[in-house]
């Protein structure tokens, strides 16, 4: 999917990225607009996948329920892949495309594939392979027209990002 602008933005915080990916979703950006990754060996260690919390009671149902609205989306339609040289990755939306495709024998693969898939210069795509490899979270958007709304909810949420090209 050609797009510009590709916003690409990295997490320090996996967990506020997930947040954010939610809150894209609920601002009405469409699972191939959003893409997600991160190393799928720390994503089954740090419990990415889990149930909704507190859905116990009526009121922590609602609230699991929000909170585990991406669960349906995005993050439940995390694709695995085992890329040589970086390891299992675990990618959803627009990116699940782009590592997989990168995982099925592009030289350069991982990541850094994927990035410049996206349009990522060399530079951006080596320092978001470099993030990645690191155990950030990746989170990109299709944003268009709506760029600014959407670098507002990414960086709401710690998201960061190199100089994106225009």
């Amino acid at each position: 999917m050609n797009c510009n602008p590709n916003l690409i933005t990295a997490f320090e915080d996996r967990d506020e990225a997930q947040v954010a990916v939610d809150e894209l979703e609920q601002a009405g950006f469409k699972s191939n607009q959003i893409g997600f990754a991160i190393r799928g060996t720390d994503a089954i260690a740090g419990g990415m996948i889990t149930d909704a919390e507190g859905t116990k009671d009526g009121e922590g149902a609602a609230k699991g329920a929000a909170a585990g609205a991406a669960i349906g989306g995005i993050l439940g339609a995390l694709a695995f892949a085992a890329i040589p040289g970086v390891g299992p990755v675990m990618a959803g939306g627009m990116l699940a495309g782009l590592a997989g495709g990168a995982a099925a024998g592009a030289a350069t693969g991982g990541i850094y594939g994927a990035m410049s898939g996206l349009g990522a210069s060399e530079e951006e795509a080596v320092f978001y392979q470099r993030e990645f490899d690191s155990g950030k979270a990746i989170v990109t958007v299709c944003a268009g027209e709506r760029r600014a709304e959407a670098e507002n909810i990414l960086h709401r949420h710690g998201g960061y990002e190199t100089a994106m090209h225009h």
